[in-house]
């Protein structure tokens, strides 16, 4: 399953040198295989965890089977803080999307680090603001974009800064559950897309010729975007 992401920072890119091997070493680690369940949507155990190696998927499951996929949790990433500190129910069903190790650290130990280390405190709070900030966004685009629009910002994500083409390997099905669009409507866009000649679909992937074409594209379509 493709998840798309936009390069966001991590915990550990907030915290002083040596402060996230304090937190792995406070936790207790398991290994998950590829296609594991880590947690269900609904959990109620209090503690934060953070991803040592592998990648997670956390998404949710409909009454039909499908899964919709929210969010690509990769090595650094954390999750947790809901249930830490607020007492809230777990939101998403997570599964392992590789072989991964992660550890978990229970919350009283994790707020008496917390206590000892502050910059641990203050990193959770920088980084939870940039999620907030990074989510209010995308409700705003959804509300505001055509959906030609939409799918631009998802690709343009896949890219880094400096990066002048690309291809991403995906199938129209994974853009329809990440925007939550049928999948003939995802064919409508990337059709709308590739004739204005920002992208070429191709089986499983899509090419991006010129990023800074489809930049400037998504600049004039929501002159807001930080992308």
């Amino acid at each position: 399953m493709k998840v798309f992401r936009k390069k966001n920072k991590k915990l550990s890119d907030f915290l002083p040198p040596g402060v996230l091997e304090t937190l792995f070493e406070a936790g207790r680690e398991q290994a998950y295989v590829e296609g594991e369940i880590i947690q269900q949507r609904g959990d109620k155990w209090r503690g934060v965890s953070i991803v040592k190696s592998g990648e997670a998927v956390a998404a949710n499951v409909g009454r039909d089977g499908s899964i919709v996929p929210s969010a690509l949790i990769k090595p650094g990433d954390t999750y947790g803080e809901f249930t830490t500190f607020l007492d809230l129910p777990r939101t998403h069903t997570i599964f392992a999307n590789a072989p991964t190790r992660i550890r978990h650290i229970k919350r009283d130990r994790f707020l008496s680090l917390i206590e000892a280390e502050p910059s641990i405190g203050q990193a959770m709070l920088t980084l939870t603001l940039e999620r907030n900030y990074e989510l209010v966004s995308n409700l705003d685009s959804n509300r505001r974009l055509p959906l030609p629009a939409r799918v631009a910002r998802l690709l343009v994500a896949e890219m880094e800064p400096d990066d002048t083409e690309g291809t991403i390997s995906c199938r129209q099905e994974d853009l329809a559950f990440m925007i939550g669009v049928s999948r003939v409507a995802i064919g409508k866009a990337l059709d709308k897309l590739a004739d204005k000649g920002l992208i070429e679909t191709g089986y499983g992937k899509i090419h991006l010729p010129d990023t800074g074409k489809l930049r400037r594209y998504l600049a004039q379509q929501d002159p807001l975007s930080s992308m």
